[in-house]
């Protein structure tokens, strides 16, 4: 007793120590990995869909562009972890688990070059998310393995092989990339100002939901329908072809990169030539959202329900979305769209859907994208 009076008199020394070792650092933050994904149920949810939806689309710039289907970053001892496995995946499908530490691809050890370079990869998580996609762990691997190669537009094409330790085991995991047409990723955004909108967009290379439209839609066959959507606008070139554009503010979300979404070449120009993290933001696409004509918003309706037919959702019971829609947004379902504004009324937009989709169910899809004479003339499927 009279000893900690005395050190409470005294008042000055500041209890500090005993500091962790990174070790027992390291042994919480896998422990923490395994036992709490990182992602969001909104964000696990519209991956799930927006990947599944992905694989639909046509090869938008005459490739592919491989994906793994897992993101990654560097513990306290610098090693490589899994915190991430996106589904469907490959990742997902060999069994990869958030929270395995990647020894090795291709039997080459990943220590001690992801030493050297951290500090690269440390201003290049800052702007992403704080993890990265997997792609880009093989493309920096083939990058010190064979320095003479010229991988900006090195993409990956056969399987990667990776030695992990899980726990106590070691496991040889084989991935088989997933070649996916288009490349594009997701945010959910959940900044206060927009997370509790219902709305989606479409920016530079990604999808963008607010998490009230996520929880909004309450089938994934719904979800289908609003992710369709944006990702029609994409494919179709209504960003480039519009001049009208609208400035969102910066969005701070989760973000789903389903692959090295931001152009392998980009990243690994940050790899090669480091930049403070000032610039790094300004390097980084703006979230900019196009206003699209109701011509466009109708097309963008008919491929995004094509999109969602193709991926295997019930189409005809996506549709209800329309309905709630025009209850809680419009507040009127008899509410007719004005010539000024950009959307076409939720329950026209309904109507015509469902009409389109028994065009698709009945084997019928290329009247629709021909636009055939018959299609208003004559009694529909």
């Amino acid at each position: 007793m009279v000893l900690l009076s005395l050190a409470l008199l005294a008042g000055c020394a500041e209890v500090t120590r005993p500091q962790p070792t990174a070790g027992e650092q390291e042994e919480s933050q896998l422990a923490a990995t395994r036992r709490h994904p990182p992602q969001s149920w909104a964000l696990e949810r519209s991956s799930r869909v927006f990947l599944r939806l992905l694989a639909t689309l046509p090869q938008v710039h005459g490739r592919t562009y491989p994906f793994l289907g897992f993101n990654w970053w560097v513990t306290a001892r610098e090693q490589i972890v899994i915190d991430q496995v996106w589904r469907p995946s490959p990742a997902h499908d060999a069994g990869l688990r958030p929270g395995d530490v990647i020894l090795a691809v291709h039997n080459w050890p990943l220590q001690p070059w992801i030493v050297e370079g951290d500090r690269y990869l440390q201003t290049i998580r800052g702007a992403f998310g704080g993890s990265l996609p997997a792609e880009l762990l093989v493309s920096l691997l083939l990058a010190v393995k064979y320095v003479g190669m010229e991988l900006r537009e090195q993409y990956l094409s056969g399987p990667v092989e990776l030695l992990v330790q899980r726990e106590e085991q070691k496991l040889q995991v084989v991935l088989y990339p997933q070649h996916l047409p288009a490349s594009y990723a997701i945010l959910v955004a959940n900044v206060s100002r927009v997370a509790n909108d219902l709305n989606a967009w479409a920016a530079p290379g990604r999808i963008i939901l607010s998490r009230r439209y996520v929880n909004f839609c309450r089938t994934d066959d719904e979800l289908a329908l609003i992710i369709g959507h944006e990702l029609a606008h994409q494919v179709l070139g209504h960003r480039v072809r519009r001049a009208g554009q609208s400035q969102l503010a910066w969005l701070a979300g989760d973000t789903v990169n389903a692959f090295a979404t931001y152009a392998l070449g980009f990243l690994l120009k940050l790899w090669y030539l480091p930049v403070s993290q000032r610039d790094l933001v300004l390097e980084v696409p703006t979230a900019t959202v196009s206003v699209f004509s109701r011509d466009d918003e109708r097309e963008a309706d008919v491929y995004g329900l094509w999109y969602a037919f193709q991926a295997g959702y019930d189409i005809q019971g996506s549709l209800a979305v329309m309905e709630r829609l025009a209850v809680v947004v419009e507040k009127d379902p008899l509410y007719r769209s004005s010539f000024l504004d950009s959307h076409p009324a939720s329950l026209e937009r309904m109507a015509r859907m469902q009409k389109i989709g028994r065009y698709f169910q009945a084997g019928r899809a290329a009247e629709v994208f021909l636009q055939s004479a018959n299609l208003d003339r004559y009694p529909g499927p």
